[in-house]
């Protein structure tokens, strides 16, 4: 979870192997304060499902995802994760590609 100089929050979905971008179209993007991903998503830290949050994050998409036949993802907490066909989880997050 990121925020962008404007102060909208974004969440990257990207494979293990590669590193979220420091900038997307333009914009930088700076790591998101706990306290507020909590109440905007409903999720800490550690658990932030890419589905079922409070609020409407700018969502992007590493597309080297599209590559694998299942993904998995936090399920809402650290401890919980759940797999999906990434073309699904295009599907169910409106994700941008990355």
């Amino acid at each position: 979870m990121f925020v962008d100089e404007t102060d909208r929050l974004h969440l990257l979905l990207v494979a293990g192997g590669n590193r979220a971008p420091g900038a997307i179209l333009g914009h930088t993007l700076t790591s998101a304060d706990p306290t507020r991903i909590r109440e905007e998503t409903g999720f800490a830290i550690g658990g932030v499902s890419p589905i079922g949050h409070l609020s409407h994050p700018i969502t992007w998409l590493d597309t080297r995802l599209l590559d694998f036949d299942l993904v998995w993802a936090a399920a809402g907490t650290p401890r919980h994760v759940f797999s999906i066909d990434p073309n699904g989880l295009v599907s169910l997050t409106k994700a941008k590609p990355l």
